[in-house]
């Protein structure tokens, strides 16, 4: 599992120092700063898709929506959408300044009465 985690994290910083455009280098930040907060969990992000839905909200500063899918093809599948604000330092360094897991809680189910 560290593994996998070490090699989206490689991706991702590779892909931020390749130049590429500043909604793919913020949705490289985001994955990143992702794979840090699920405590370990196999997850997928849809990286083309997040730098789609990157919205400039400030010359240096993109907001970007998804999905992320926890746990794929296990019984603890679970799909949350989230929003993650990312910054542009003088350099054109990414920085992940806020990532919100917007939690669905309709599917939850209700505790059983005695």
């Amino acid at each position: 599992m560290r593994t996998r985690i070490g090699w989206i994290i490689g991706i991702g910083l590779a892909l931020s120092a390749c130049g590429a455009g500043r909604s793919d280098q913020a949705a490289a930040a985001c994955n990143v700063e992702i794979a840090k907060r699920v405590g370990g969990r196999g997850y997928t992000v849809d990286l083309k898709d997040l730098a789609a839905h990157a919205r400039q909200e400030s010359p240096d500063t993109l907001l970007l929506t998804s999905t992320v899918i926890l746990d794929q093809g296990l019984p603890s599948q679970d799909k949350q959408a989230f929003e993650c604000r990312v910054r542009f330092d003088a350099s054109g360094a990414a920085s992940v300044l806020f990532l919100q897991f917007n939690w669905n809680t309709s599917d939850l189910k209700q505790p059983q009465q005695p």
